[in-house]
């Protein structure tokens, strides 16, 4: 009685032929031969599926990573591109859309008193021209919050200044007049300038 011969493979087999050293043998699944026979008498072969796949072998991990990588900084490079350009032609719509909201925000602000008039009237003080009898229109609305600042700080320049309740002023907006020129602090025309520093801008 023949004995049984137990063969343990790694890999699945891909084609499976058994030579009688005869005619050759016939494939059991009609694939390529994939064995051979030799004078030491039948004998059974398996090929790995991989390698029939690929005949050249499989790539190493880290080449198909490396070419994961160049690939992925390829796109990021042409995004980058892209959104450069979309910047550069869009600019003055950008500058604008951004204006507009800080607008909005402002006008929200205004409209619920949700602001100090004394540094606007501060910071247009540092542009005017002299010092000497100074006259400050703003809204009746601000006036209060400007008569009851300069009780508090009796020593500041802020003290000195004449306010002038002007209903041509908005709210949050101040006008200075000095013997040697006018100042005016608006929130639209300092919208307008950011609009324009923002479009010029690079």
């Amino acid at each position: 009685m023949a004995e049984t011969l137990t063969i343990s493979i790694a890999h699945p087999i891909a084609a499976l032929r058994v030579v009688d050293g005869a005619d050759g043998g016939t494939p059991v699944d009609g694939k390529p031969d994939c064995f051979s026979q030799t004078a030491a008498g039948p004998q059974l072969a398996a090929v790995p599926t991989e390698q029939l796949r690929d005949p050249r072998g499989t790539e190493q991990p880290e080449q198909r990573l490396t070419q994961l990588c160049q690939v992925i900084d390829n796109i990021a490079g042409k995004l980058n591109d892209l959104y450069e350009q979309t910047i550069a032609r869009n600019r003055s719509d950008i500058a604008r859309l951004a204006v507009e909201i800080a607008r909005k925000i402002l006008a929200c602000k205004i409209s619920k008193g949700d602001y100090d008039i004394q540094p606007v009237i501060e910071e247009a003080l540092k542009r005017a021209p002299a010092r000497q009898e100074v006259l400050v229109r703003v809204n009746p609305e601000d006036l209060p919050q400007c008569q009851q600042f300069q009780q508090e700080n009796p020593d500041s320049q802020f003290a000195s200044l004449n306010l002038v309740a002007d209903w041509s002023i908005a709210r949050a907006d101040c006008l200075i007049e000095t013997p040697q020129g006018i100042v005016k602090s608006f929130v639209e025309e300092h919208l307008a300038r950011i609009t324009e520093a923002l479009e010029k801008a690079q």
